[in-house]
């Protein structure tokens, strides 16, 4: 099997976990899932020859397990200084900073954001990563990218629904 239909088919699977991954409105079974994810879109990017886009997946992969381990925000910010200086060393041409800079934003999202916020963070990631995709002529990633900022803006509506019945809920106490 050629590697870019082996890279497309591990997109098209990251494609339908992240289908799953963003529609939970807890965000421990959100980190769960982003880690099947990234497995998938690790070995997308492998096959299809994006050095960045494998390297910031792997990291991605790497930082989420940690997240659900621990909360401390200076690992947030080593994962980030590690994204910038791989980075640093790994551009090539502009679009090369599309999959750094998502991942910085993903990063500070795990680590620094929950709820709404953190969901508001992925899209603004999720638009570098579609803008990557569809350069590298990602499939599988530019459906995944598109359903991330999808599903995450019905996920922030749903979670702004559940703020609004808590205040109404207060209010009546």
């Amino acid at each position: 099997m050629p590697y870019e239909v082996l890279g497309q088919l591990f997109g098209v699977l990251a494609f339908l976990v992240a289908i799953y991954s963003f529609t939970h409105k807890s965000d421990i079974k959100l980190k769960l899932s982003l880690i099947v994810m990234f497995i998938f879109q690790t070995g997308h990017f492998f096959f299809l020859g994006s050095v960045t886009g494998t390297i910031a997946n792997l990291l991605n992969f790497f930082r989420t397990i940690i997240s659900i381990k621990t909360n401390h925000k200076y690992i947030g910010a080593i994962f980030i200084a590690i994204n910038i200086v791989w980075g640093s060393f790994n551009v090539h041409q502009l679009i090369d900073l599309c999959p750094i800079l998502g991942a910085c934003l993903g990063t500070y999202a795990i680590f620094y954001a929950s709820g709404i916020r953190m969901r508001k963070l992925f899209i603004c990631g999720a638009c570098f990563w579609l803008t990557n995709n569809i350069v590298l002529g990602s499939i599988g990633g530019t459906l995944l990218e598109v359903t991330v900022i999808i599903a995450n803006s019905v996920t922030i509506y749903r979670l702004q629904k559940d703020e609004e019945k808590e205040k109404e809920i207060d209010k009546g106490l």
